[in-house]
């Protein structure tokens, strides 16, 4: 009877949240899990059951601490004795504290909906609501860590990949122009192929200079202009072995020059293609760490109660009235017992 006269009345506020992510293989599921389906997205009953642990864990407890006045929501001279803090159960320390925060605090997981049930118990209403919300955004603050902390992880090794090639592509670019500004050349290839083209019309030039040597040989072979004509032919192919010579594998010829300027322009497409592999698998990555991403979604908000949930005293009395009544049925029974078998032995 004292209890159901003196016992604090306990406020509770609820919420309900899910924890949702865009990417979890189908299954049989019901209710609002089918439902989240059919938007393309599915519940995160792992996930849950880990913001749950975080909710009723020694960490949030004390950032809930940080955040609001727990003393003056708990530590109240006006509770009674056996719910207040500091109580006859639990001291004034801080790990006293936690567990005795453990009873004013109910987190579960629905599995047959997915939903995750958030009770705080206070002593009034307000307080409850406000402890209720701050474990709320915490928890809210724990899903964006984690999306966080997996989106970082995902493109890491991404984005190494992708400095490390733009490294590499810089310094092909840095070669090619360091080879152009040593050789005086722009394309070793371009050069190479207009002096083929030169020595081809010095050659076809030849041709028709020896021709017209050969015709004024058998015409006129006292002309004075076949010395000259000779001259020419001579000064042509002097040139035409020099124009030669500048293709040849010596220091100042252009074979070597062209064989280095193919590796580096070659190094150079490696290193462009490698970069555009890299930066496409950087986007991938971004994008199946976000289509991976928890969300941690709000069905019940938490509410200011009205009326107390607690203590249910009927409901506690009764069951302590019928608990004694079945512990007085069993004395009685033992009782009866005993004195059977005594008056037994005496007959």
């Amino acid at each position: 009877m004292q209890y159901g006269v003196f016992a604090t009345d306990r406020y509770v506020s609820e919420a309900r949240f899910v924890i949702r992510t865009a990417s979890k293989p189908a299954g049989a599921l019901g209710g609002l899990g089918a439902l989240m389906q059919l938007f393309g997205m599915s519940r995160s009953q792992d996930d849950a059951y880990a913001v749950r642990d975080y909710l009723m864990s020694r960490s949030a407890v004390g950032e809930l601490e940080r955040r609001l006045d727990l003393d003056s929501i708990y530590r109240r001279a006006d509770v009674d004795m056996l719910v207040r803090y500091p109580s006859l159960l639990f001291g004034p320390s801080r790990e006293e504290f936690y567990r005795y925060f453990q009873h004013r605090l109910s987190v579960y997981v629905d599995n047959s909906s997915g939903l995750t049930v958030l009770n705080v118990e206070a002593f009034d209403g307000a307080s409850a609501e406000q402890v209720a919300r701050t474990l709320l955004a915490l928890g809210e603050e724990l899903i964006n860590r984690l999306n966080e902390r997996m989106l970082r992880d995902a493109v890491r090794v991404a984005a190494d990949e992708v400095t490390r090639t733009e490294n590499r592509r810089v310094d092909s670019e840095i070669a090619v122009t360091a080879f152009r500004n040593r050789e005086l050349l722009l394309d070793p290839s371009k050069s190479a192929a207009l002096l083929i083209e030169l020595i081809g019309r010095l050659g076809a030039e030849l041709g028709l200079l020896r021709a017209e040597i050969a015709e004024t040989r058998s015409n006129a072979r006292n002309s004075p202009q076949l010395q000259s004509m000779l001259q020419r032919a001579e000064a042509i192919e002097r040139q035409i072995a020099i124009e030669r010579g500048r293709t040849a594998t010596d220091s100042d010829g252009l074979a070597d020059k062209i064989a280095v300027y193919e590796k580096l322009m070659l190094e150079k497409q490696f290193a462009t293609r490698a970069l555009d592999q890299a930066r496409m698998a950087l986007e991938t990555a971004r994008t199946e760490a976000r289509r991976q991403q928890l969300f941690l979604e709000r069905v019940v908000e938490p509410a200011i109660p009205d009326e107390a949930m607690e203590p249910r005293r009927l409901r506690t009395v009764l069951t302590v009235f019928g608990f004694n009544i079945i512990a007085l049925g069993i004395a009685w029974l033992i009782g009866s017992g005993l004195r059977e078998h005594a008056a037994g032995h005496r007959e």
